[in-house]
């Protein structure tokens, strides 16, 4: 099997010999990757932000086509088209049931595995040409027909993640919102609110090239440093999908007494940035957690079916797709934020 491996920092390798992904327990499901994307949290061990295994192969946006089930696996079959959140799960258990199946206490993170750990016992991920599901029932869903790949790898993760941020930030009619950090994720956070019946968007980002894509789905679009722009600038609800530290304070700056800030983007600190102090003066909620995609998705999917959110694919996603084998300078292209790169396929 040829695949992608994190070797070590800044260090993936493209690798061909790789054992094929197969079915181990009867809940699992293998699949042959059609489409992977390359995400913001791809970064985080791949830049020595996070520890991870070394030899795992990464990747946790999979769409592909089932080749095999094992005996206990009823809700898909061999020849479907499916898509696999970035986090697996059984779909009964207390989290499941109640819409956190990021947290099911089965649950494990597709391309990860511990950095102590034996290599064995990584759960590889779809930056390859198979990729082993377990949980399957609970986990994949059949993708309908009109939902192009460049669409179900933003369902796979970014999409998802953007829409819960900004649920959790209560945005409806009328609301005035923020998004900070214009990534993949603070994208789909964009369209999400619109979506929602927002007011206003205003999104901060210190890169031009991710403003201007803000900009097309129609929020009013800044840097971060710019004085003018958040001068008494005070809104309801602030996401804040970027990460660093410094990232977190700005956007807490922003809300409005009673707002919701609303942190998505992982985290990786021992302590929030936000002062307590302006928390307590702005009677400021702050919300934070994995977005529960599979949860998700039973609502999503009519949504994008409907064409109410399919404007995060052209924007978000304006790359071609690359093949495999360029899969390191793809890497390091994203971390270096090369042409604005937000997002990017891989094809086996």
């Amino acid at each position: 099997m040829r695949g992608l491996v994190l070797a070590g920092i800044e260090d993936v390798r493209y690798r061909t010999g790789l054992p094929d992904a197969v079915v181990v327990q009867p809940t699992d499901a293998v699949v042959r990757v059609t489409a992977a994307g390359l995400c913001g949290s791809d970064l985080h061990p791949y830049l020595g932000r996070e520890p991870v295994r070394w030899g795992v192969v990464p990747g946790h946006e999979v769409v592909g086509e089932v080749v095999a089930v094992g005996t206990e696996v009823t809700t898909v079959e061999v020849g479907d088209r499916v898509l696999s959140p970035f986090t697996t799960s059984c779909g009964h258990c207390g989290p499941c049931r109640r819409g956190l199946s990021a947290r099911c206490v089965s649950g494990r993170l597709l391309g990860w595995g511990a950095p102590d750990a034996p290599l064995e016992d990584a759960l590889h991920g779809g930056q390859a040409e198979l990729v082993r599901v377990p949980l399957a029932d609970g986990t994949l869903v059949v993708v309908p027909d009109g939902v192009d790949d460049a669409t179900a790898v933003l369902l796979c993760d970014n999409l998802p993640t953007g829409w819960y941020a900004v649920e959790r930030a209560g945005v409806a009619a009328g609301t005035t919102v923020a998004v900070v950090g214009l990534g993949a994720v603070g994208l789909c956070a964009v369209s999400a609110a619109f979506a929602l019946g927002a007011a206003t968007v205003h999104a901060f980002d210190p890169v031009a090239a991710r403003r201007e894509r803000a900009a097309a789905l129609g929020a009013t679009a800044a840097d971060p440093s710019e004085a003018a722009a958040t001068d008494g600038l005070r809104v309801d609800a602030v996401v804040e999908a970027a990460g660093p530290a410094p990232a977190q304070r700005f956007a807490a700056g922003l809300a409005a007494p009673g707002g919701t800030l609303s942190v998505i983007a992982v985290q990786t600190d021992e302590a929030f940035a936000v002062p307590p102090v302006l928390a307590y003066d702005r009677n400021l909620t702050i919300r934070t957690g994995r977005a529960p995609v599979r949860s998700l998705l039973d609502r999503l999917l009519p949504r994008v079916l409907a064409g109410e959110l399919v404007a995060p694919t052209r924007v978000v996603v304006t790359d071609p797709a690359v093949p495999l084998e360029d899969g390191p300078a793809t890497y390091a292209r994203f971390a270096a934020r090369e042409g604005g790169l937000v997002k990017a396929i891989l094809r086996p």
